[in-house]
């Protein structure tokens, strides 16, 4: 193949036949950019083998009534997550050496970054695979491909092309799933809430469109510190076995993901200590607490509230509401053993006054013993 004189399509050659294995996904909600702030998800070493997730057991319900005063279990607890998307993400279009020894791009400029694929000539599109088998035994006849663009549902026509192979090929780069580790916030007789922020793609910086997804037990392996450049991030492997599934994820939203328990996830996460929701206006400037198990057992770590932002006029900014705290770590033993906030952390609670008061979301990159939360009764509610 005359590789030089196509380096522009030589990324994409691959196309839909391989797609984008994720063995090593960050869940880094802009982590790949240069950004004063960070987003602090880490990165799990594992995918499951078989990402089947049964679906019989009940949702959970949603708190309806803010002026009622609830109860949850704060946890800080480390948390494998896996999710799948809504159809297949399409990450980029491309070209490849077609039969004919051209160059082409069945896909340019009709599909773009961020679309997802839901169905071809009406059939449902769960994963890259039923992509890769609709698209390789469709004779060269048009495809009626419905996609979500922008959350509003469309059809567009494509005509795949055969490669040097014989092959019919889109030209695209998708994929179907992301995991990584995270922290998990709180748990209650309605489910669990982690995170602090929503699961974001790395490559289009978009919210991630979830069909189906789950929260597992997760092993640290190493932390590694902050350098005033990159941000640090734990790192770990999730496991995927049966037992160790603790929820079911339903929703992945701005300020976090949310979901049911499973029976194993209740029989251990329900037996700790029932702490009130603060709301906005109780949160202030002033002494706190972290509560977080990244040592291994579950500890409490001092910190500084140094600045809240109540306002909901600047709070629905992009991403206003996830960083409505501002903290500075202050205690030592958590200083020596991360370095401040590393990604991993987000969706540990921070406690005031006997109260969960939030969750971590952000770390600064240059001063990794500063951050950002989000306010507990904005990701319980919202």
């Amino acid at each position: 193949m005359e590789y030089k004189k196509y380096k522009k399509c030589l990324w994409t050659l691959l196309a839909i036949v391989c797609g984008l294995l994720f063995t090593a996904i960050c869940l880094t909600i802009g982590s790949n950019r240069q950004s004063e702030k960070q987003k602090t998800i880490a990165s799990a070493k594992t995918v499951p083998s078989d990402a089947t997730l049964s679906q019989n057991e009940p949702t959970h319900s949603k708190w309806e009534n803010q002026s009622e005063t609830h109860m949850v279990i704060p946890c800080g607890y480390p948390i494998g997550v896996y999710v799948k998307t809504e159809g297949v993400m399409v990450i980029d279009t491309g070209c490849f050496l077609a039969k004919d020894s051209s160059m082409q791009s069945p896909c340019e400029n009709i599909l773009k970054q961020g679309d997802y694929i839901t169905s071809i000539n009406g059939v449902k599109v769960q994963d890259k695979h039923d992509l890769i088998e609709m698209v390789s035994s469709c004779e060269g006849h048009v495809l009626e491909v419905g996609i979500i663009r922008d959350l509003v549902p469309m059809k567009v026509k494509i005509v795949p092309k055969q490669n040097e192979n014989g092959t019919y090929m889109l030209g695209l780069w998708v994929k179907d799933d992301i995991s990584g580790i995270g922290t998990l916030t709180y748990v209650d007789e309605n489910g669990f809430g982690a995170l602090g922020h929503s699961i974001n793609d790395n490559d289009t910086g978009e919210i991630f469109h979830i069909s189906d997804g789950a929260i597992y037990d997760a092993k640290l392996l190493r932390i590694v510190k902050a350098d005033g450049k990159q941000a640090g991030r734990l790192e770990g492997v999730i496991d995927y076995k049966k037992e160790c599934m603790l929820g079911r994820v339903e929703t992945n939203e701005s300020l976090g993901i949310k979901g049911y328990l499973t029976e194993n996830g209740k029989s251990r996460l329900l037996a700790g200590n029932w702490m009130e929701i603060a709301k906005r206006e109780e949160v202030h400037e002033g002494e706190a607490q972290l509560l977080s198990w990244v040592s291994g057992n579950a500890e409490y770590y001092d910190i500084k509230i140094v600045d809240v932002f109540s306002n909901k006029a600047s709070s629905n900014e992009k991403d206003g509401m996830s960083k409505s705290i501002e903290i500075q770590i202050t205690d030592q033993n958590l200083l020596d053993l991360t370095s401040g906030i590393v990604q991993g952390l987000s969706g540990t609670p921070i406690i005031q006054d006997g109260k969960l008061v939030g969750a971590v979301t952000h770390v600064f990159l240059k001063d990794s013993t500063k951050g950002y939360g989000v306010f507990a009764e904005d990701m319980i509610y919202n």
